[in-house]
């Protein structure tokens, strides 16, 4: 497929007065001519707030963009993945006050640079400081830290900072596949894990 009618649009759009997220994701996939290209940005410009549903659905969805775009969606929704899942063990800890296996209903059951190890060592944590020191131990260290002090972003906002990061890195690394295309749209919305 090319992309460079996908790209051009982009850069005219991000150029001209801002649209919400449905109407510029119906916008980019006049240009776009595989459905299974089209269900996914239209599945990600729609994204409902129940996560887990849609991070497993999106991530089945993968093996259908081709080995290109696959490659260069994975490393992006699998770090989403993973960070939303550090998050959530975060707030259980803190607000809810669980630990071990009951966690694991509450997280997407995909696991990208996070393994099932470093997963269940964040669980059993039983204090905040015990679950920093773990997080600061894994692959993520440098996307989140827990506010020590104030004036410091929460963790939901250093959350979506990562991402958008990633966004952006991955959209220009990959120009030639859907990911700019996703990068746009995600810019659109605001992250709300």
């Amino acid at each position: 497929m090319n992309y460079a009618a996908i790209n051009a649009k982009l850069r005219a759009m991000e150029a001209g007065p801002g649209e919400d997220v449905k109407a510029a994701a119906a916008c980019i996939c006049k240009y776009v001519h595989i459905r299974a290209h089209k269900n996914f940005l239209l599945a990600v410009a729609h994204r409902p707030q129940d996560g887990i549903n849609f991070y497993i659905h999106q991530w089945k969805q993968l093996g259908q963009l081709g080995k290109a775009n696959s490659i260069a969606i994975k490393s992006i929704l699998g770090a989403e993945i993973d960070l939303l899942n550090i998050l959530w063990l975060y707030r259980l800890k803190i607000y809810h006050r669980i630990h071990g296996a009951a966690s694991y209903g509450h997280l997407i059951p995909i696991r990208y640079r996070l393994t099932g190890a470093m997963t269940q060592r964040m669980a059993d944590c039983e204090s905040p400081a015990s679950f920093l020191e773990e997080v600061g131990k894994g692959p993520y260290a440098k996307d989140i830290v827990f506010p020590t002090t104030r004036g410091m972003p929460t963790p939901e906002e250093q959350l979506a900072i990562a991402i958008t990061k990633r966004y952006q890195a991955a959209a220009r690394k990959y120009p030639n596949s859907l990911v700019p295309a996703l990068a746009f749209i995600h810019s659109f919305r605001r992250f709300t894990p």
